[in-house]
């Protein structure tokens, strides 16, 4: 892996690529800068935005045909819509009435959406040439930002609350009409997503309540998922759908993810975090070099200060094996609790953390990797194809960003530290060094370039690319046979 020179950027979470993944934009206190993502040395444009005072730029988007960019000022109640090919082309949008608190692209690139305040209305704006003095169009009371779009962009969901219930409006973008109104069984929605083949709709409940509505466009409902009998506790935390559209997995504040199927909408498989992982399962502990797995363990449990960098490596852990688990209020540190808490680690228990946080497909749909708030140094890899666990991964620090590869089964994450992660599968777990220069920083947030031969890095007020090489690769591969390979680390409090 290779990385550039860092470059300044003023809010990790802004660092975005373009969707044909030849351009990565930043912000840098009100400029938006556009870089080349394959040579960042080359800047396409400078965007000088008129949001005079903090936070400056809050939001950053790109459209769907990578075009144009939107930035959002929220404080300001203003959104610049600004293109790549013409530097005189401008478009701002100004809510008179309310304040605007989201902002987003239709899949046509022509259109973009604005939420205001309080849920009181979706705004619809038309950006294209032929569209001067067409009237606005409205969505009246959408739960911001419960919006899903068909995968062929034909359709626009949208969850609106009327006369104290949950409703899903179903508009067909080519002209923004009502198609159908669907009511989806739920007391307080909070998630809505329609699945890669675009035949069914999943919305979810708040944590009060443990329930899931899968429902076609035409509102005919397939089947509504709720707790198991006898379990108890909080509802649905994360929902994703796989790839192929034939599984919709369903994490939960019980630690358990329910993976159901696309025939009966029933569970074909319970898939438990536990603080014991027994079995012909691969588990990785990342150490420091020239200690133990004990030694390692114990300087996690004593919360030792390690601010200077240590060179890390993952060794083979044999099983059964023990997982970290944490308190909810130590969720910040790497710290045990009593063995007594960590054997009532089970379905239905509410003693420790808050369910499956992280929960995604890779992308041919055949592993799903899994972060439970109640263990969150540990990554869970399941594969899908007989539902069984493959890897487990410890690392030192907590778990602060972990994405799948778009094009290949890779799964790159990081921890604070001053390394990148990756894990692929007959391999095992690889780190490299990032070159943090900065006195104390580390890689808090990663993002994959859509076309998945590099990512974007980003520490405290810098971010750096890093390029996939064949010769990175090979070294990575050589170095698996000897317990991982081994990195620098700089490890934050």
């Amino acid at each position: 892996m290779e990385f550039t020179e860092l470059y300044k950027q003023s809010n990790s979470a802004l660092v975005s690529y373009s969707p044909d993944g030849a351009f990565i934009a930043v912000s840098v206190e009100h400029r938006l800068i556009v870089r080349d993502a394959q040579n960042p040395k080359r800047v396409h444009r400078v965007c000088v935005t008129p949001y005079d005072t903090a936070p400056y730029i809050e939001d950053i988007q790109w459209s769907p045909s990578s075009t144009h960019l939107l930035t959002c000022s929220y404080t300001h109640n203003r959104v610049d819509v600004w293109s790549l090919s013409d530097d005189k082309w401008q478009c701002t949008i100004t809510d008179e009435v309310c304040c605007i608190e989201r902002a987003l692209w239709t899949p046509d690139s022509r259109h973009i959406l604005t939420f205001s305040e309080l849920d009181l209305r979706l705004s619809i704006w038309s950006i294209s040439p032929t569209a001067a003095g067409e009237a606005r169009r409205y969505v009246q009371f959408p739960k911001t930002p419960l919006v899903a779009f068909h995968p062929l962009g034909s359709y626009m969901a949208v969850a609106q609350r009327r006369e104290y219930r949950d409703v899903v409006g179903i508009y067909a973008t080519a002209d923004w009409r009502l198609v159908c109104e669907i009511e989806p069984r739920t007391m307080d929605m909070v998630g809505l997503r329609w699945s890669p083949d675009g035949l069914h709709l999943a919305a979810w409940d708040s944590a009060a309540a443990y329930a899931v509505s899968i429902m076609n466009v035409c509102g005919m409902f397939k089947r509504v998922h709720t707790r198991p009998e006898g379990v108890e506790g909080l509802g649905v935390r994360e929902v994703a759908w796989a790839p192929s559209a034939q599984f919709l997995a369903v994490g939960g504040y019980d630690r358990v993810i329910r993976v159901l199927n696309h025939l009966t909408w029933s569970p074909i498989a319970t898939l438990m975090h536990r603080a014991v992982v027994q079995g012909p399962v691969d588990v990785f502990s990342e150490v420091v070099v020239g200690q133990t797995l004990a030694q390692s363990s114990q300087a996690v449990l004593a919360q030792q200060p390690h601010l200077h960098r240590r060179h890390t490596r993952f060794d083979l852990m044999p099983t059964p094996a023990q997982i970290h688990v944490v308190q909810p209020l130590d969720i910040h540190r790497a710290v045990d609790p009593p063995a007594s808490d960590s054997a009532s680690v089970g379905p239905g228990s509410s003693g420790n953390g808050g369910g499956i946080s992280i929960l995604e497909f890779n992308a041919d749909g055949t592993l799903l990797v899994s972060v439970c708030d109640g263990m969150p140094n540990s990554l869970w890899i399941w594969r899908i194809r007989d539902m069984r666990l493959v890897a487990v991964i410890q690392t030192r620090g907590v778990l602060r960003a972990c994405r799948w590869s778009p094009v290949e089964s890779v799964l790159g994450f990081v921890t604070g530290s001053a390394s990148v992660y990756l894990w692929r599968e007959g391999e095992g777990c690889h780190l490299f060094e990032v070159p943090v220069t900065a006195a104390g920083a580390g890689v808090g947030a990663m993002t994959w370039n859509p076309c998945g031969d590099s990512m974007a890095t980003m520490s405290k007020g810098l971010f750096s690319l890093a390029y996939l090489t064949s010769a990175a690769a090979e070294t990575a591969t050589k170095s698996s046979f000897n317990g991982g390979a081994a990195g620098g680390e700089d490890d934050l409090e």
